[in-house]
């Protein structure tokens, strides 16, 4: 690259991919030297040949993060349906909620979120989902939904994970619910 000969420098880049499919750190080099010399669509290609190996989080986010440098929000939002069928983890789902309320699109976030409570639930990260997914709807000022989660987390969430659950559940209790709500919940932490 340093003397000009970019077309040999990516014969090299390519059969380094090739070769060690699983080395993150030479498609990370690959596709920065292909979007230092402009070529946005070969940085792409690139890209999509890397989410063929199914990388880790960090692939899939740097991928999410070039789309939205180039300010192409769904691109990025289709990388994150793959991503989140790839890697179906609680903090995957979440990411993607967060981007969907980022960009202003609150039904899709909804919608996130309710997905990854059908496919989650009986993760052991679990919690965490729920108190988000709680949150989420208390900014949305829906806090009989909001409610409603924090209830369904408590009864269907083994109680040997539930340890912050039932103090965000006192908390929204105390802020939003009656007198005999805010009963229940303090007698259910008990």
């Amino acid at each position: 690259m340093k003397i000009g000969f970019v077309n040999h420098a990516r014969n090299i880049w390519d059969c380094a991919v090739t070769l060690l499919p699983r080395h993150d750190q030479l498609w990370y080099k690959y596709i920065h030297i292909e979007e230092m010399l402009g070529r946005y669509s070969n940085s792409r290609q690139i890209f999509e040949r890397w989410m063929n190996w199914e990388p880790d989080k960090h692939g899939w986010m740097s991928y999410v993060k070039f789309e939205l440098r180039y300010h192409a929000i769904g691109r990025a939002r289709v990388i994150y349906v793959r991503f989140v069928v790839c890697r179906p983890m609680v903090q995957v789902w979440i990411k993607f909620a967060k981007f969907e309320m980022k960009n202003g699109e609150v039904a899709r976030a909804k919608e996130c979120c309710e997905k990854a409570v059908e496919k989650l639930a009986d993760d052991k990260e679990a919690e965490q989902l729920f108190v988000d997914f709680a949150e989420f709807e208390e900014m949305c000022k829906e806090t009989e939904r909001a409610r409603c989660i924090y209830k369904h987390a408590i009864d269907h969430i083994p109680k040997s994970w539930v340890e912050d659950l039932h103090k965000k559940d006192v908390a929204f209790e105390k802020q939003y619910g009656d007198r005999e709500g805010i009963e229940d919940a303090v007698v259910g932490k008990r």
